[in-house]
């Protein structure tokens, strides 16, 4: 009786988790809406409504993938299969390649958005600080989400907005409410569940 007690209960917590992974899909398909969305890789996330993508504005010169999304001022990348889920040498090595070489890290944190342990890493590229383009400070954010590593990167905006805090958090509130809308199109959360459940209970015997 205790062996089927145990068994019943993993299966509800398959199903609960099942549910909480596919949460956003479910509210979708009930409420019938569409959303514009931008997909990388084997991703997509959902543009603000406020925003555009850079292909829309043809300024796909702009952006570092073949399309991002932009408020007209910064224009935010995505990169899925990211090669590890926070900063170390290895992400800074290949944010730096996409800066031509210059490349200056201003400061490192860790916090947590949208319930999600996040790396951060603020940058320079002293060759954008010139008199026709001044804008030379991004901030890039590695973390894991659905199987999956991701890399967002905001670019580029001013050493006055990098020390306006007000400035900050604000691009922090929308990094977050985007990875909340990045989704892996190859993550299925039945399986995903599954298999962290089976870690567990292989752990208790």
């Amino acid at each position: 009786m205790r062996n089927q007690e145990k068994l019943m209960g993993i299966l509800i917590i398959i199903l609960i988790l099942f549910i909480a992974s596919n949460i956003n899909g479910i509210n979708s398909f009930l409420s019938g809406t569409t959303e514009k969305t931008i997909e990388f890789g084997h991703s997509a996330s959902v543009v603000p409504a406020p925003w555009n993508t850079t292909k829309e504005l043809n300024q796909t010169n702009m952006s570092k993938t073949p399309d991002a999304i932009t408020n007209k001022y910064v224009y935010i990348d995505h990169w899925d299969d990211w090669p590890e889920d926070h900063i170390t040498s290895i992400s800074e090595a290949k944010f730096r390649d996409m800066e031509n070489g210059s490349y200056k890290v201003l400061k490192n944190e860790n916090s947590t958005l949208s319930g999600v342990p996040v790396s951060k890493q603020y940058f320079s590229n002293p060759s954008k600080d010139n008199n026709q383009s001044w804008s030379h400070v991004g901030v890039s954010y590695v973390f894991p989400k659905e199987d999956s590593n991701y890399a967002v990167q905001v670019h580029y905006f001013t050493s006055p907005d990098y020390n306006n805090t007000t400035f900050l958090k604000e691009i922090d509130d929308c990094v977050g409410a985007d990875m909340e809308n990045i989704h892996n199109k190859n993550f299925n959360g039945f399986i995903s569940a599954a298999n962290h459940i089976y870690q567990i209970v292989s752990g208790l015997f």
